[in-house]
């Protein structure tokens, strides 16, 4: 009887082997890891918003670039400051996301109060251009004549002189808080 049951045992194994040859036990089963992707507005690419499964060690490419009005891209991979495109080996679970800033286009009219020496004047400007940079003109209350420019907008702040002949240049620096308007903080200095 002892024959048999090994006998029937030994046929089982190797019907088994025969028939089911690729069948991996639970631990020849590869591991497989997270890849969780965060992209804040203004930021576009791939891989898109998302959780994703992978096996252990497969290699997942990346790639992200600015829209229009946003600058400063940065990319994350578990939390370090990477390339803004590249390949992640998957050995582990990561989180990737990506952040941009937004910048104004600032077109459109503004007045505001400039003030020098304890003196109050009204500036009424007039900004026309795009995201970066542009043309600005307008008066300062009192200090003829009307005057023309160029402003820049680098990292959500603006620059940009007024010229008013004979060496008097007025100089502002000043924040964009949303589109179509500078209506930000600002200083101004005669130069």
């Amino acid at each position: 009887m002892m024959q048999k049951i090994v006998f029937l045992c030994v046929f089982i194994c190797i019907f088994g082997l025969i028939f089911y040859p690729g069948c991996k036990t639970a631990e020849e089963a590869p591991d497989q890891y997270t890849l969780t992707v965060t992209l804040e507005p203004g930021v576009t690419g791939i891989p898109i918003v998302g959780t994703y499964t992978y096996e252990e060690n497969e290699i997942v490419t990346y790639n992200y670039f600015l829209e229009t009005g946003y600058e400063n891209l940065t990319v994350r991979l578990d939390g370090i400051t990477v390339a803004n495109s590249g390949l992640i080996s998957m050995n582990s679970n990561h989180t990737l996301t990506a952040t941009a800033d937004e910048i104004f286009n600032v077109n459109g009219d503004w007045a505001g109060l400039v003030v020098y020496l304890s003196i109050d004047y009204i500036a009424e400007l007039n900004f026309s251009g795009g995201y970066y940079s542009g043309t600005v003109s307008g008066d300062v209350e009192s200090l003829p004549p009307d005057v023309t420019g160029t402003y820049a907008i680098t990292n959500g702040q603006i620059e940009f002189e007024l010229d008013y002949g004979g060496g008097s240049i007025m100089s502002f620096t000043g924040t964009i808080d949303d589109d179509n308007n500078m209506s930000g903080d600002y200083t101004c200095t005669w130069g």
